[in-house]
């Protein structure tokens, strides 16, 4: 079937160009935008602390929104914040099936502040004796592998024991918590600026 003239011209001087740059505009996009940092995933030697800068949403609801879950459902360690009025919170960190941890309320800068979160739990490192520890000591690998370390602003707001295992390497969700759990809600509303992870 041929198109009438009119409607080719139309498709040539109106539908093709935008079409062109719609393309262009998301090959661009997808070159040069940020990685959305809640597609977390370790690559296969890393492990370590991961640090976070967070842009929070400027409400509050005492509602624990996930800022770190690894793990796998029935196995995995929550990370959370919980945002109160007056620019206040608290940071806790569930692990399923056995228990969880909360820190006492803090100030933060501001109800819509930036902040900067760093996490060290036992679900980011190798297993004990694994040769990825390289040179570290067989004390220091067990103190990583049996405590859980939440600051936030450089200050440490919630940290302990724990005898918690998990298998290493485990996929890691930022912001999002698609695995469930008892009480950790299903997303961060305000937003990950930037992830991190060192050894």
């Amino acid at each position: 079937m041929r198109l009438p003239g009119s409607f080719r011209q139309t498709l040539a001087n109106f539908a093709l160009p935008i079409a062109f740059a719609w393309v262009a505009v998301a090959s661009f996009h997808a070159l040069y935008a940020p990685v959305d940092p809640t597609v977390f995933a370790p690559k296969a030697h890393s492990f370590g602390a991961i640090r976070m800068r967070l842009k929070l949403p400027g409400t509050w609801g005492g509602i624990d929104e996930p800022i770190l879950i690894c793990g796998k459902p029935g196995k995995a360690s929550l990370v959370y914040i919980k945002l109160f009025y007056h620019a206040k919170a608290k940071v806790g960190i569930e692990f399923w099936g056995f228990r969880a941890f909360e820190s006492p309320e803090f100030d933060l800068p501001a109800q819509d502040a930036q902040i900067e979160l760093a996490c060290s739990i036992p679900a980011l490192y190798p297993a004990a004796g694994d040769p990825e520890w390289q040179a570290m000591s067989a004390a220091a690998e067990t103190h990583l592998l049996r405590n859980y370390i939440i600051a936030v602003d450089g200050v440490v707001r919630l940290s302990g024991q724990v005898d918690y295992g998990q298998d290493p390497h485990m996929p890691v969700y930022l912001g999002v918590n698609p695995l469930g759990g008892s009480f950790v809600s299903n997303e961060f509303t305000g937003k990950i600026l930037s992830a991190s992870q060192k050894h």
